[in-house]
């Protein structure tokens, strides 16, 4: 017959015994280029002494395909950037500090560049360009070429990285480009400011004013102007 059960015992409790094994992982997080509602930190120059800190938020839609992102430098440039070389080093380099990857260049021809080129051959059809928003500007890179001077929507902004649209900033006053190029994309011999390095008035490069609704207009202005330069996304990383 089975005894009855003992009073509860008061004495030191027994060794703890080993951990059991851990539990199975969770599920993993959506993947995201930017994450949803990342804050990035950015300076607005209010001018040449004082400084304003802001803020800006992107977040993509993760069902988008592969894009390149067409972005503008933080200030605008006269015509003088010592050059392409330094050019496509100021898009690097911001590209970089705002936790992108690095896989920028100017968008400007050059006495040695065609603008047409600079986009890496397996990515000139395949992907869309867009916006630091994920808004489509053109299909894809080839079809800023066609020679109708790469019409842009105004609605869409183009901005900065550092986030700002430069379209409607007033850190921005003129709204135009510098682009060296014809209308498909090639190298125009005599309107690059003296292979970027110039700012003379008497200089001129070639350049497009947003407010026409061409990202390839072609208007020569005087290099002492400061306008917005581009910079393009060149290949995707593996």
């Amino acid at each position: 017959v089975p005894g009855s059960p003992g009073a509860p015992g008061y004495g030191r409790p027994g060794p703890v015994g080993p951990p059991g094994p851990p539990g199975p992982p969770g599920p993993p997080g959506s993947p995201s280029r930017y994450g949803s509602g990342t804050i990035h930190q950015f300076t607005v120059f209010q001018s040449q002494k004082t400084l304003k800190f802001t803020s800006c938020s992107f977040s993509r839609d993760q069902t988008k395909q592969e894009f390149l992102n067409l972005v503008a430098l933080n200030q605008p440039h006269t015509g003088d950037m010592m050059g392409l070389d330094t050019a496509d080093r100021m898009c690097y380099q911001q590209a970089k500090a705002m936790g992108l990857a690095p896989n920028y260049r100017a968008f400007m021809s050059s006495h040695r560049q065609d603008l047409v080129h600079v986009v890496y051959p397996g990515f000139r059809e395949t992907l869309p360009i867009t916006n630091l928003r994920g808004d489509v500007m053109f299909r894809n890179w080839r079809s800023i070429f066609s020679g109708n001077g790469g019409p842009i929507n105004a609605k869409i902004p183009i901005y900065s990285f550092d986030g700002r649209d430069v379209l409607a900033d007033p850190f921005w006053p003129q709204k135009s480009i510098w682009h060296g190029s014809t209308s498909r994309g090639f190298r125009v011999m005599d309107k690059h400011c003296e292979m970027w390095r110039a700012d003379h008035m008497s200089v001129t490069g070639q350049s497009s004013s947003l407010a026409s609704g061409l990202l390839l207009g072609q208007q020569p202005r005087g290099c002492s102007n400061q306008h917005i330069v581009l910079c393009i996304e060149t290949h995707k990383s593996p």
